[in-house]
This record gives C-alpha cells, structure tokens and sequence, in this order.
C-alpha cells in the first residue's frame, strides 16, 4: 500500500505471497505436500484452511471419493479445534474486561481439549489429519473410551464457568 497520511492513495497486488507466502510455496508442492503447508496458515484455526483445501481438491477432483468415516473424524477434529478456539478467546476476553478468573479457567478447559487432539491426532496444534480423499489417520478404538471420559470431565467445569460469566453483576452490567 501506498500512503499519504491517513489516505490509502495505491495499492501494488502481488498475487501469491499472501500469509506469509503460503500460496507461492504450495505452487511447487503437490495436492498433499500443501496441506501441510496450508495448515501452518494460523496456529489457532490449524484445521479450518485444510479443511477447505481438500474439500476445493475433491471438488476438483470427483475421483477423491470421501469415506464416511473420514468425514466423521474430519468433523470430530474440526468441531475439537472449534471449542478449542472459543475457549482460547473466551480467556482473552476475561483477560481484557480484568476478569482473569474467566482467563484461568478457559484456558485451563482449554488444555484439556489440547490433550484429547492430542490423543485423536498425535498432535496438540497443527494436526495433520487432513488429505484429498479422506484422513491420515483412524481414531484408535481403544482410545475412545479415554476421549469420552475427558470430554465429560469437561463439560461440569464448563458449565460452572458459563455460570459463573452469567452471573456475574460487573459482565451483566
């Protein structure tokens, strides 16, 4: 961009090195050696950007043919990094409004769903789960009793949390 005060007055696009080059990188890489590299877009949201990737390549491609199972354990994986993010922001706004017990609590609930990607995907960010045409990896059998379990571990704690938000007299105001 180009600027005279306050004013945009040009702006040069040079297409491709948006997000830190990502998309210039991706050009020498193959449909599979991209989402690795398209997940690395934000550390936060690491499942959203290939999620939409591969769902582009299969559409480009009708030859990628998505199990149901894998859309099952896409949709587990995204909806755990979904939480995962609301958890990360509901701590940053308790921090911001001085409520740091509200930061303390998210984040620590927070680390919980961190520790159930973790077992799902052998990664805690950055999951790697994602390919044209399905998943890298199956959810273990044995380790689904011990991913339920920590989810209803959870679920008390959070709603003593989105109680305690609720009821408080200075957030209420």
């Amino acid at each position: 961009l180009t600027v005279e005060g306050e004013k945009v007055v040009a702006i040069d696009v040079q297409i491709g090195y948006n997000h830190r080059g990502i998309e210039k990188i991706s050009e020498t890489k193959t449909f599979d050696q991209s989402t690795f590299v398209i997940e690395r877009i934000c550390g936060i949201c690491s499942t959203s950007h290939p999620f939409a990737f591969t769902r582009a390549v299969e559409d480009l491609f009708p030859s990628f043919e998505l199990p149901a199972r894998a859309e099952y354990i896409r949709t587990i994986i995204a909806e755990g990094e979904r939480i995962h993010s609301h958890l990360l922001w509901l701590g940053l706004a308790g921090h911001f409004l001085g409520y740091n017990t509200v930061f303390m609590w998210a984040w620590k609930l927070r680390e919980e769903i961190l520790d159930v990607m973790e077992i799902l995907s052998g990664n805690r960010n950055n999951y790697a789960m994602f390919k044209a045409g399905g998943v890298r990896r199956d959810i273990k059998p044995g380790d689904i009793p011990g991913v339920l379990k920590k989810i209803d571990s959870i679920v008390p704690t959070l709603n003593m949390l989105k109680q305690a938000v609720a009821d408080d007299p200075v957030l209420r105001a």
